[in-house]
């Protein structure tokens, strides 16, 4: 197939953002054939629905794919629900190249990151839980050194706290304003855009929040107060923590319109 991954992922999205979710996209003719140089780009694209008037539709269609492509040679058969199937419809299905069922990697890389996020949360959801029922005072603290399960839940709340905020801030973030064609840029560019956008609560509260895990996880020797308080503080952050991994993973599901298997939310 002689198409870039950009032109098979931006074709399916104009034609989904034109006709709705379930639309169907096949590439056929020469550019389906690796052997061939040149040609135009043919595609019959289906849909259940009934359109009115699928001449306007189909221009429509071309023009919206120009502007998002360039200038390319195109030629959309475009078939509805009471369309009378012609041969040219079935060597384009036989022969051709379903674009709708083409992975795409950016795709696969942000269900990877939701799912290991979602993991991620859940891990650190158990290990707050497991944490917090401890009574957290100074005869907690003073006996952390003989009390292996106590010290090894703070270890876990700890870096699953440091590993959550990483992947969310350093590669969900991103990824997901790169997916909603949003501009990316430094950490603080991006956490800025994700609070604009409503996906992240507060930046500055992030930015508080990485300063205050930085602090429990570096501070080797820290007074008994001291890390009780920065505890306290992080498990207040936590709900935020969660907000944002949901609203991100909403938000993306819309975006893309989704329709199939997609990562669950997190519960708190």
């Amino acid at each position: 197939m002689r198409l870039t991954p950009f032109q098979t992922r931006t074709i399916v999205d104009v034609a989904r953002q034109q006709l709705g979710p379930d639309v169907r996209i096949w590439l056929f003719g020469s550019r389906a054939d690796d052997r061939l140089r040149g040609g135009d780009i043919d595609l019959l694209v289906e849909t259940g629905q009934v359109i009115e008037n699928r001449m306007l539709a189909a221009a429509r269609l071309d023009a919206a794919l120009q502007m998002a492509l360039g200038e390319q040679k195109l030629d959309v058969l475009l078939v509805d629900a009471c369309t009378e199937t012609k041969p040219i419809h079935e060597v384009a299905k036989t022969e051709g190249i379903e674009l709708t069922t083409i992975p795409d990697p950016e795709y696969l890389r942000l269900l990877s990151l939701l799912e290991v996020v979602r993991r991620e949360g859940n891990w650190l959801l158990r290990a707050q839980r497991r944490l917090f029922a401890y009574p957290l005072d100074v005869a907690w603290f003073d006996g952390l050194e003989q009390d292996d399960a106590a010290a090894e839940t703070l270890e876990a709340f700890v870096s699953r706290f440091a590993r959550l905020q990483d992947n969310l801030g350093d590669k969900l973030i991103p990824a997901c304003l790169r997916a909603l064609a949003e501009r990316t840029g430094s950490a603080l560019d991006n956490l800025n855009r994700a609070e604009k956008l409503g996906l992240l609560w507060s930046a500055q509260d992030w930015l508080a929040a990485r300063t205050l895990r930085n602090r429990m996880v570096h501070d080797y020797q820290p007074a008994a107060e001291d890390l009780i308080q920065a505890l306290k503080a992080a498990n207040l952050l936590i709900p935020h923590f969660i907000e944002t991994y949901n609203t991100i993973n909403q938000r993306l599901a819309e975006s893309l319109g989704v329709t199939g298997e997609w990562p669950e939310q997190l519960e708190a």
